[in-house]
């Protein structure tokens, strides 16, 4: 009996070819070290393919012909691809009145959608930065960035990365005590307002000090 494997583009390209003819097997130039076949499974009518170290590039229909000396049978089956990687999220310290978190990931296919959520369970109202690229291997890196204030409800903070082929997720979370969050002191407002006074007052006198001296050098040179 022989089995072959092949991947259908343009043209087909060779995966695996088994032969019992000298018991030959053949794995085709891009997949060296990487199929393998069952033959001890062959009687049960299992011919599968195995394929390791899947790449991207590797998805896509591949076709099983199968034959001996008296009958033959083909099938089609489609390969999907696809990767997840860990969450993490990174403390960037105070950020004006907040704290700057941000969340990381390499190495997702396809590209995943991302939430950051609190305590309650609901997407953040903030404002959210988030920067995706992609790799050689078209893996896709995300960072994402958020200011947190303080309140009750963004004390547990969680970043969550989603992959919709899988239908799975990843998830980081982290507890902000408020400790953490800077303060404002309560005279601060009052300062400004009156530091905003005093340079007011300072521009009025200086405008009034220059007035008069002009004053006085007119009336010096009048005849």
């Amino acid at each position: 009996m022989d089995v072959l494997w092949r991947k259908i583009e343009n043209v087909f390209i060779p995966v695996h070819k088994y032969s019992d003819e000298g018991t030959q097997e053949l794995p085709g130039e891009n997949y060296q070290h990487r199929t393998e076949l069952f033959p001890q499974e062959f009687s049960n009518g299992n011919v599968s393919l195995k394929l390791k170290q899947l790449q991207l590039a590797d998805a896509g229909t591949y076709h099983c012909f199968v034959k001996n000396s008296e009958w033959s049978q083909e099938a089609r089956t489609e390969l999907q691809v696809a990767a997840v990687a860990a969450v993490f999220i990174d403390v960037l310290g105070p950020q004006g009145q907040g704290i700057g978190l941000d969340c990381r990931s390499s190495g997702w296919f396809p590209e995943p959608e991302l939430q950051w959520v609190g305590k309650n369970g609901q997407n953040l109202a903030m404002e959210i930065v988030t920067s995706v690229t992609q790799d050689r291997e078209n893996l896709y890196t995300v960072v994402s960035h958020v200011t947190i204030t303080e309140g009750e409800d963004n004390e547990d903070i969680s970043c969550i990365m989603k992959n919709g082929l899988l239908k799975t997720e990843q998830k980081s979370a982290i507890r902000l005590s408020s400790d953490i969050f800077p303060r404002v002191s309560p005279w601060l407002p009052a300062f400004w307002v009156l530091f905003a006074l005093a340079l007011i007052a300072a521009g009025v006198c200086a405008y009034l000090g220059y007035s008069g001296k002009e004053t006085v050098l007119f009336t010096y040179l009048e005849p």
